[in-house]
């Protein structure tokens, strides 16, 4: 071996040796070799080989060995993985041997596994607490909607009273009259319209106040607009607060859950007619405003004239559970849930007041969030 060779054969990081495989044992050993089995130079010619737990075919065929247990002279286990290539030369075959040490490879394959299996609990226990988060808005959503509810049944039951007061009177009144035809069919035109308008409010009651799965679809705001409006409008009106709507005159078609997007403008809508009443302002007023920005994007306006929010707590007004209200008069969640309902639609929602001022609402929702 010429001294170059030897030099770059006895310094090698690698475990070399080479292996006589007519004598069967090993003739030449590096300083790796001899540092991964334990041996001393003087004993290579006559150790067996065997006694490291190799075997004869693993050096008689050249290729590469992933993975063998290879045993010291002092009786320790080490893993390596083996490359083997055969020569002849003069009558001589030998083969050229090179053992590399992967107990660190399968101690960083071992943390590997670990690890994974350490992320993999992680990701359990994340999809856990999706679950229970889902679990726990959807009820906080429809605690909101019964809150909402409460708040509206003063004004609801004064509807539906109308109607009823109409009934009453026009069906004594019939009944009075009943040979004057032309009163009667008047009467019972009356009775109908009463009747059909109390059956669309409690219809939709039920509808607002139901607890359901979410059900997106294409719809036109406007018409959410005026559905949340249309459970409002009576007690807004007995409380002498004007509502104003400069609905956009095309459809505004957006996908989303209706009913959930209703109790969005039920919430800024009671919040406004709250603030006009804290203020005590004779002339309370409402305006709402939807229109296009463009072909992806629509913006919803919700501004009242009422007693406004201090600048120090507009970032906390979307804060579950926080309210300015009296004790008794709000839960502190309708802003909260109205957060997390626009949120899931990837929607925005800025908020410009000035105490005394009133405060605006303007909300940016896509016209299809999946897209957004």
């Amino acid at each position: 071996m010429k001294f170059e060779q030897f030099f770059l054969f006895e310094n090698a990081s690698d475990a070399m040796m080479v292996f006589d495989l007519k004598q069967k044992k090993i003739t030449e050993a590096n300083k790796a070799m001899l540092a991964l089995t334990g041996l001393d130079s003087s004993e290579l010619s006559s150790f067996d080989f065997k006694k490291l737990g190799l075997q004869i075919s693993q050096f008689e065929n050249a290729g590469l060995y992933e993975e063998l247990t290879l045993k010291t002279k002092q009786g320790k286990t080490k893993y390596v993985s083996l490359s083997v290539q055969s020569f002849e030369k003069e009558n001589q075959k030998i083969s050229f041997c090179i053992f590399r040490d992967i107990e660190e490879k399968r101690k960083m394959e071992r943390e590997l596994i670990e690890k994974h299996n350490q992320l993999r609990g992680a990701f359990l226990d994340l999809e856990k607490k999706n679950i229970e988060l889902k679990a726990t808005q959807e009820a906080l959503v429809q605690s909101g909607k019964l809150a909402a509810l409460g708040e509206l049944a003063a004004g609801i039951a004064h509807e539906l009273n109308q109607p009823l007061t109409v009934i009453k009177g026009f069906a004594q009144e019939a009944m009075a009259q009943f040979e004057d035809k032309t009163l009667v069919l008047t009467a019972l035109k009356e009775i109908d319209h009463a009747s059909t308008k109390m059956h669309k409010i409690i219809s939709h009651l039920r509808n607002f106040a139901r607890k359901s799965t979410e059900d997106h679809r294409i719809v036109d705001l406007n018409t959410v607009v005026e559905d949340a409006f249309s459970l409002l409008e009576k007690q807004l009106e007995i409380r002498g607060v004007k509502v104003v709507k400069e609905l956009s005159a095309k459809p505004l078609h957006v996908y989303c859950d209706p009913l959930l997007l209703e109790q969005v403008f039920v919430n800024l809508a009671t919040n406004a007619r709250d603030a006009i009443e804290q203020k005590k302002e004779k002339n309370g007023k409402i305006f709402i405003q939807t229109k296009a920005i463009d072909e992806k994007m629509i913006e919803i306006t919700f501004e009242d004239n009422g007693c406004g929010i201090p600048e120090e707590l507009k970032d906390k007004v979307f804060n579950p559970f926080f309210t300015t209200k009296e004790v008794g008069k709000g839960t502190g969640l309708g802003l909260s849930i109205s957060y997390g309902i626009l949120s899931r639609l990837n929607a925005s929602v800025v908020v410009e007041s000035k105490v005394g001022n009133g405060t605006k609402f303007i909300l940016k929702i896509p016209v299809d969030y999946r897209k957004h």
